[in-house]
């Protein structure tokens, strides 16, 4: 059975959208078939990845309880639901009743011998968040290294458990640094915390990177856009730590060129 992982924090500006589709993306490198689903009416994880939508289609899918809509992308081995602004009115027309219970119905539907599933869903705890928990067995919890962002992390905890009574499966599997700035104190407190809370399940963290910053506006994933570099790194050693939470397992990986790698540090010296 395929894995599905709900990217979610309830704070916005946290890496979330960058997190899911970058990940995505390392496991599509490393040979896995991933599906990204957008369930974020903004549509910011279509557009990291070149595929404008107004989400209409995807509205059309949850209202008939159809197949959702796939695109290929151009990142091998990963394909795409894509979202976009229309979706939003899925508030308001799956508010009352099981309307919450229609994506997973969606899900099950659409063919595909995808190994994972990913899904970006919005900042906020509505049907369409509260839709992809329920159809998930993983939480990925993207956090900033901040006071605030700790909090948003409580918040989740709180949203997973309510969540849990339906799904009994699901389970916060991963936490995740991001816009880390190891040199600030406050990151190492903040680390701390993290690790207290959650004994075993906080990852290797994400730089703040320049590279991750620029990726969205040319539609492609940083290890397209920027294969050696910071961003491209962290998001690699991340999925492979996370594969092994998530059930994923091994996966035969694609033999890497000497330039997808970075350069050791002996080697720059010589430069």
């Amino acid at each position: 059975m395929k894995q599905v992982v709900s990217v979610v924090n309830l704070k916005g500006g946290v890496g979330k959208t960058t997190t899911a589709v970058n990940l995505a993306a390392c496991w599509a490198e490393q040979g896995k078939k991933v599906l990204l689903v957008d369930l974020d009416p903004q549509g910011s994880a279509s557009i990291c990845v070149g595929r404008m939508s107004t989400g209409r289609r995807l509205l059309d899918a949850m209202q008939k309880i159809i197949a959702l809509p796939v695109v290929p992308t151009d990142v091998t081995g990963l394909d795409l639901v894509p979202s976009g602004p229309e979706l939003v009115t899925a508030r308001q027309i799956f508010i009352d009743g099981p309307g919450d219970e229609i994506f997973s119905s969606c899900l099950r539907q659409t063919a595909g011998e995808w190994d994972c599933v990913i899904i970006d869903c919005p900042p906020i705890l509505d049907v369409l968040t509260m839709s992809s928990l329920l159809a998930s067995q993983h939480v990925i919890v993207p956090v900033e290294a901040s006071f605030l962002g700790l909090n948003g992390v409580r918040q989740m905890v709180s949203a997973v458990e309510s969540a849990k009574s339906r799904n009994p499966e699901l389970e916060i599997r991963a936490i995740i640094p991001c816009r880390a700035q190891p040199r600030r104190r406050i990151h190492w407190e903040i680390m701390d915390r993290l690790d207290e809370m959650f004994p075993g399940k906080v990852s290797p963290i994400i730089h703040e990177n320049v590279s991750l910053a620029e990726a969205p506006g040319r539609g492609k994933p940083v290890i397209l856009t920027a294969r050696i570099s910071r961003g491209s790194d962290d998001y690699r050693l991340v999925s492979l730590w996370l594969a092994e939470h998530v059930g994923l397992g091994e996966k035969e990986t694609p033999e890497l060129s000497p330039e997808d790698v970075s350069p050791s540090l002996e080697e720059v010296n010589s430069l």
